[in-house]
């Protein structure tokens, strides 16, 4: 584009070159004529002649000029076919190979896809291999596994058979000791509730022997309140310890009359200890008893 720029301007300066001189020869002529119109002489026809020479030089000029115009054109022409030759070569280049590169990754994409799927069908081969061995090898492992299981279950058997004879044995035996020991301990409550009701006859056998004596005892620190008290009397459960000594009363029937229970419970209380019987086998049936009091008696 720069040489062809540098071209192009040439013939049109040449045309005003030429153009300018020959109006600059025109009009030093016409001031001539202007100055000295009288001292002119008539010219003879060389002048004419001159300036027709000088059209067809301007006309041979705009002939170069429009020639070497229609050649630049043509140039220009030339090279843009050319050039637009070369891009159409060059956009069939490129189209080839793209069209190579993509024949290349089409290639590339088969092979790949092959070699994956090769490798897959190992990879599935393989695999298939492998879990042909753990399935023969976890059957071997099962069937040792039901062997030792058998073997275990047989062993096991047998040591419960000899467990259940054995406590077949110790069970026989624990209940010939059972059996034993509660005819033992059926005789032993024998003797100890005839002991005890033995011990019981005799508790009330010694505690009536002393009763008139508690009632005396307690009947003799009564201090009697003022009042009528003929016919009445009133019930006590007293507690005493071993030695006799009063620790609880409590009225469980009254007279009717609240000065006679207040004075008969202070009697009592006054009266510790009581002379209950001494044996310490009697305590236990003595330590608690019904206590009546009544002023006639």
């Amino acid at each position: 584009m720069n040489r062809r720029s540098r071209k192009g301007p040439r013939p049109i300066r040449a045309f005003v070159y030429a153009v300018l001189i020959h109006v600059a020869f025109g009009a030093m002529l016409g001031v001539t004529l202007w100055v000295q119109p009288r001292t002119l002489k008539p010219v003879e026809g060389k002048p004419v002649q001159a300036k027709a020479i000088d059209l067809a030089a301007i006309e041979r000029e705009k002939q170069r000029i429009a020639a070497e115009k229609k050649k630049a054109e043509d140039e220009k022409k030339r090279k843009e076919a050319e050039k637009k030759k070369k891009k159409q070569e060059a956009e069939e280049r490129k189209r080839k190979e793209a069209e190579k590169k993509k024949k290349a990754e089409e290639e590339k994409k088969r092979k790949e896809a092959e070699k994956q799927k090769k490798e897959a069908e190992e990879e599935k081969k393989r695999q298939a291999e492998e879990k042909k061995k753990a399935e023969e090898e976890k059957k071997r492992k099962e069937a040792e596994k039901k062997k030792k299981e058998a073997e275990a279950k047989a062993e096991k058997e047998r040591q419960a058979e000899e467990k259940k004879k054995a406590e077949q044995e110790k069970k026989r035996i624990e209940e010939e000791q059972k059996k034993k020991e509660a005819e033992a301990k059926a005789e032993q409550e024998r003797q100890a509730e005839a002991e005890r009701q033995q011990n019981e006859q005799d508790a009330v056998s010694a505690f009536g022997a002393v009763a008139w004596a508690i009632q005396e005892q307690v009947r003799g620190n009564w201090n009697q309140p003022a009042g009528d008290f003929n016919g009445m009397s009133v019930s006590f459960t007293i507690r005493v310890d071993r030695e006799g000594n009063v620790t609880s009363v409590k009225m469980s029937r009254s007279s009717g009359n609240a000065r006679l229970d207040e004075s008969a419970e202070n009697a009592i209380y006054k009266a510790s200890p009581l002379p209950i019987p001494s044996e310490a086998r009697f305590y236990e049936y003595l330590k608690e008893f019904e206590f009546v009091f009544s002023p006639q008696n």
